[in-house]
Parts: C-alpha cells; structure tokens; sequence
C-alpha cells in the first residue's frame, strides 16, 4: 500500500483518533504517523520511539524510520541500541536497515559488532544488494580496516558506483592516496560524491594544490559543486594563498544563489583570512546575520594571525556582546593573536581567564600558545616553569619553541637537550635533525654536526626540499629546490639571474653563515 504522509497541523488529531478507535493497532495507519511527526518535527524521535513502544505490532518500516531519525540527529549509539530492541522484538532486518545499522556502527565506531553485522547480511543473503554491499564497504573504510573494505568490494563482480566510491573513500581517508588515485581514475562512471571524496582526501593528506587541480579537472567536466566539495575547495585555498581561487568560489556562490551552510561560511572568513584580504574577510563577516562561535572564531583568529591582538580582543567583546559564549578555539585564537603581537601581559590574563572565568581547561594547543608567545618574548624561564606545570606531556610545538629560544639565547647545552629531545619525538622528521646539526655549527662544533647528519642518513630521513607556491591566473604553481620540471623553468631561471644581478649592483652581500 502506497504511505501517506500527514499534514502537519492534523497530526494530533489523526493520532488522537487512531488511539481511539483501536486503528493505531495497524502496522500501516501507526507507521504513517510516526514518518508523518519524524517529518514535520525532526527532533521529536524521543516521541517516536514512545509511540513505536506503544504501538502493539512493531513492522521493519517503523524501525527503519527511527533509525534515520537517530542518524539524522547525530544520535550513532541511540540508532544501535534501537536495532537491538528491534531483534529483541523479533523484527526482522531488511535491505533498508541494515546500511542505516552500519552508519551507526561507522559513527560510533564499533568495528567488531560491526563485523556480527556483516554476518547477518551474509545469513540473509542481503550481501548482492548495491546499496548494503557500498555501506559494507564504506563502514570497514570508516573503522580503517581497508583489507576488508577491498575483499568486501572484490566480492562482487560488477561493483556499482557506490561501492566504487566507498572503497575510495577508505582508501582517501586512511591516507592511501595513490591507491585512492588508482580506482578514480579506473572508474567506470563519476559522480559527485566521487570527486568530492578525492578532493577531501588531498585536503585532508595536506595536498592543497593537488585538490585545487582536480577541482579545475571537476569543473569541466560539468559535474556542478556541491557544498561539501567547495569547503574542502576555500580550506586547500586558503592552505596555499591561492585568493583568486577562493573569490572565484564566493561569486560562484552568490551567482547560484546557493544556500550557505555554517560551514561555507566559517571557510570564506577563513580563506580570505589566510589570503591576507583582511578587508573581504571582515566585509564578508559582517554581511552574515546569523553569526555562530566557529564564524567569530574564524574573524578571530585570521585578524590575529597578522599582529592585530588588540583588534581581535576588540572582536571577542563584540562576541560577547551578541551573546555567544566562547569555547577553546576562541582561546587559542586569541592566544595565537597575542603570541603574534608580543602582547604578554594581555596573554597571561587570557590564559588565566579560560578556566576560572569561562571554565575551559586549557589544552596542549593552549599551552602551546603560551609558550610560544614567551619564548617570542625570551622569557626562557617563565616559558620552562609553565612546561614544568603542564598536566600533560609536551609536544613537538611546544619542544620547538623551546630550542628556538635556546639559539636565539646562544644556550647551546640546553639546546642540545631539547633537540634531541625533538628527535626523540619526531624520528622521521628531517627538519629536526637539521636545526640541531645547524645548532651545532654555529658554535663551531663541526663533528656533532657531521654525526646527527650521519645519524639522519642512517635512518633512512630523507630532508625535504624547500617549497614555494604562487597562483598566477586561478593556477597554483609549485617550485622545488633543484626542480626544474616547470615547463618555463629556463624563463624563470633568467629572471632570477637578472634580479640577482641587480641586487648586487645595489650593494647585496650573500650571507652564507649557517642559520
């Protein structure tokens, strides 16, 4: 029989009277009601469940319908337990419940009743329908379990698009690009959810330019945005300065008329922030009604970033004023706008106020902050006695901060305990090994030096060469040291011997001491 959905303002009168004249006993008249409240009031499930638990005949349709309602209310774990008072009933699972039981699972995450999950849908043979083979899928990639995800996807010969961009969105989001690579370019068919998964998969691998290019590659291909790519889109622009980029996706949005998501809105403020418009991005805040913390955090922190503390300050009482209350991301914009200002005295009382004003505890990024605004000052000892106090173990930001000091001081043996310290931290990180060779070079002490050089080789710590970007036109070029792949190389090499020659002309001596 076909559903029906009831309007709105009947709903209490039709569920009134099916109570009354025993209808609400049909499986059909109470699941009609129950879709027809989850649809004109999103969050009432906690009324829905207690009319399914009314309701003396429990159909699949019923539960079906709650778990959506869960899942579209962030509820995982609420969505689970429903599944197990569903088996509990004696109602049976079909194709349509069990990809809502794995997003559950996939949110929560719960890898191993996930797996009892996939031998149910085995049992019942469900394993041939698209839809639960892509969701098979897509739950071991969101566990990280990405052989079972590729077993699961070989299983079937002829895999449908969603299985398809399942699998690569295991592969993108376990950091796997290359394979992730691989079954993009091996699709037989694309569709949006396709290049959006490997768009947030260069974005998320920190690959901004590569996902701004296969952007570029979406587009004319005429597959139309949505806004889920375009925030990965502002995030990869804003990563490499790329602004034209970025204004391209404002106007894009305002030309469509496209709806903006807090989201979309949070990454333009940001984008332009990261850019340096510091102009188009308070012009676009300010034009934004509804203003959340991430939106005033994202102000917040772009104008500190360039040594305005006093006018990110100016903003956090404006914040304040419209009545939204901070959370830590505020904090540590604020921290970081006074750590760029040499604001000290304004940082103390920040970091003093998180916790007994606002009542957030400070975190590892908090500290961070803090460090790094004392060591910017060179107040070495304030900055040790703070790490000292600490209630958790130091990172490598905070170990980095450190050793800055110490070579700006010249303390070469404090410095030569954070460095190690450092390498302890960071193994693979080739730049470690390098501050403390150079540490240990500017104080003359050429055979350390040469050691932690040897110590990096053997090792197997490859030193990554310099990168630059520049956007030229919406394009995005990346240079290397020693890369001359660039098709106008040669042109660009010409120009920097003519630049070079005139600096020398105007009396520029190349310092070649070790920094």
């Amino acid at each position: 029989m076909r559903r029906i959905i009831f309007p709105k303002s009947l709903l209490p009168l039709l569920h009134s009277r099916a109570i009354i004249s025993g209808q609400i006993h049909d499986p059909f008249v109470a699941g009609n009601i129950l879709e027809s409240l989850l649809r004109a009031y999103p969050s009432a499930h906690f009324q829905a469940h207690a009319l399914l638990s009314f309701s003396p005949h429990h159909s699949t349709f019923m539960y079906n319908t709650l778990l959506h309602a869960y899942l579209c209310n962030n509820l995982p774990t609420h969505a689970i337990l429903l599944f197990y008072e569903m088996l509990l009933h004696g109602t049976t699972p079909n194709n349509h419940t069990f990809p809502l039981v794995l997003k559950a699972f996939s949110q929560a995450p719960q890898y191993k009743n996930g797996a009892f999950i996939h031998t149910m849908i085995l049992k019942r043979r469900l394993d041939s329908d698209s839809y639960v083979h892509a969701s098979l899928i897509h739950f071991y990639g969101a566990a990280g379990c990405i052989v079972e995800a590729r077993r699961v996807f070989d299983e079937k010969q002829l895999p449908g698009i969603s299985a398809w961009t399942a699998l690569l969105s295991g592969y993108a989001k376990n950091g796997n690009l290359s394979m992730a690579w691989e079954l993009f370019v091996r699709m037989p068919d694309r569709n949006l959810v396709s290049w959006s998964a490997m768009i947030s998969g260069y974005v998320q691998c920190r690959k901004p330019e590569k996902a701004l290019a296969l952007f570029q590659e979406m587009m004319k291909s005429k597959v139309r945005p949505n806004c889920s790519v375009l925030v990965n889109v502002l995030v990869a622009a804003a990563e490499v300065g790329a602004l034209q980029v970025g204004k391209w996706v404002h106007m894009y949005l305002e030309k469509n008329c496209m709806c903006l998501s807090s989201n979309l809105k949070t990454s333009l403020v940001h984008m332009y922030a990261r850019c340096g418009d510091l102009l188009s991005a308070k012009q676009t805040f300010r034009r934004f009604r509804d203003k959340n913390v991430d939106l005033w955090n994202a102000i917040i922190t772009g104008i500190g970033l360039y040594g305005r503390g006093e006018e990110a300050f100016e903003l956090f009482v404006n914040m304040s004023d419209d009545g939204i209350p901070p959370d830590d991301m505020t904090f540590i914009g604020l921290l970081s706008a006074c750590s760029h200002s040499g604001m000290v005295a304004e940082g103390r009382k920040c970091f003093e106020a998180m916790s007994k004003i606002y009542r957030i505890e400070p975190k590892l990024e908090h500290y961070s902050c803090m460090v790094d605004l004392l060591a910017k000052a060179g107040l070495v000892n304030e900055m040790v006695q703070l790490i000292q106090t600490m209630p958790m173990e130091p990172n490598a930001r905070i170990w980095g901060s450190l050793f800055s000091s110490c070579r700006i001081l010249g303390d070469i043996t404090s410095g030569e305990i954070v460095g190690k310290q450092l390498i302890q931290l960071e193994p693979r990180n080739s730049g470690c090994y390098v501050q403390l060779a150079n540490l240990y070079a500017s104080s003359g002490r050429w055979q350390e030096a040469v050691a932690v050089r040897d110590i990096m080789k053997r090792r197997g710590v490859v030193l990554e060469p310099g990168c630059s970007l520049i956007e030229v036109d919406g394009m995005v070029h990346e240079f290397l040291v020693g890369d001359k792949t660039h098709p106008k190389a040669n042109e660009i090499c010409c120009v920097l011997d003519v630049m070079a020659r005139s600096l020398r002309v105007e009396g520029y001596v190349l310092n070649n001491s070790v920094s």
